[in-house]
């Protein structure tokens, strides 16, 4: 992956000027170009209502941008909360989603995903498009063809000794009595199939906390081309 420039895709509540400090960190780190997609909040909450494929369009435009007179053929997605869904539809495959068969798979050598909610939430609203992306895309899904995925998540905060964070996490699981970033816990954070990285102290976001993105030696604890230092837990998720 040296030399690929890497596509940061943010999440519901953050906008793309959020991810700055990010973006000039992985820079640092990697060596690549780092773009960042042009995903608002706005965006999201007009997916809820409309679908989300204008959503996983400016994916696809930050990626196409990105390689735009680039010698690489392909990118490292990174995919920071709901973006990590966003940056699975996109990478897609045969199933058409919103009308539109995605096949970004064929642009992109790895995608990391830092407190992204993979599993199907119980209830809420975010139930339904999640079940939808895991049914037509489930798990690691182009991990054979050599896709690197690895899932990163937080585990700052005990649900069971915070109700803030427990209920937090029921939005994702049945018993929120379990460890996460403050806002989604380690086991929805999982995704199937994919290498895992359980990190300590890790919060989901800079609001609450030391983050994914807080300083460099944070982000090389999970950047693909170091080796996971300090995590608790690396391996693959069962399928």
């Amino acid at each position: 992956m040296a030399g690929e420039p890497v596509v940061i895709v943010g999440g519901v509540t953050q906008w793309p000027g959020s991810y700055r400090g990010l973006a000039d960190l992985l820079g640092e780190v990697s060596g690549a170009e780092v773009h960042v997609a042009g995903v608002t909040p706005l965006d999201w909450v007009s997916g809820y209502y409309r679908g989300f494929g204008q959503l996983v369009f400016e994916v696809a435009s930050a990626v196409d941008r990105a390689l735009l007179g680039h010698s690489a053929k392909r990118v490292v997605l990174v995919g920071h909360s709901a973006g990590g869904l966003a940056c699975r539809v996109y990478i897609g495959g045969e199933p058409p989603y919103g009308g539109r068969r995605y096949s970004g798979h064929r642009r992109v050598s790895g995608l990391i995903t830092l407190g992204t909610p993979h599993a199907t939430p119980p209830k809420g609203r975010l139930a339904e498009p999640v079940s939808r992306v895991n049914g037509l895309f489930p798990g690691a899904l182009h991990a054979d063809s050599g896709l690197r995925y690895l899932s990163v998540a937080g585990d700052a905060v005990d649900g069971a000794s915070s109700g803030r964070a427990r209920r937090r996490y029921e939005g994702f699981v049945g018993d929120g009595r379990t460890a996460g970033d403050g806002v989604v816990p380690v086991e929805a954070a999982l995704l199937p199939g994919s290498e895992t990285l359980v990190l300590d102290g890790l919060h989901h976001n800079r609001r609450l906390g030391h983050w994914y993105g807080s300083d460099a030696a944070t982000v090389r604890r999970w950047w693909l081309e170091e080796s996971p230092a300090d995590g608790s837990l690396v391996g693959k998720t069962g399928a």
